[in-house]
């Protein structure tokens, strides 16, 4: 479960800055207006992406939500001896 946790705050920390970037290139500013054109021209080709960031985002925040609440309560039970 911990390796999941781990896993889904990877994804979140990709997709938010995903998204954080495609923002910033609506008010030309941010990481792709700064990065060369070789790195950021697939995602600049593929405006599709944002929306596939913005759901990874929502589902790896629900899923980071879902997890910590299984390790809480596997923290809270009392263990046996």
């Amino acid at each position: 479960m911990k390796l999941l946790d781990l896993i889904l705050t990877g994804l979140t920390i990709v997709s938010v800055t995903v998204v954080v970037a495609y923002f910033g290139l609506a008010y030309d500013t941010g990481l792709f207006t700064v990065l060369p054109e070789s790195i950021t021209g697939f995602f600049l080709r593929n405006d599709a992406l944002q929306w596939v960031a913005v759901v990874v985002l929502v589902a790896g925040l629900v899923g980071k939500l879902l997890v910590g609440r299984i390790l809480k309560r596997r923290r809270l039970e009392p263990t046996r001896a």
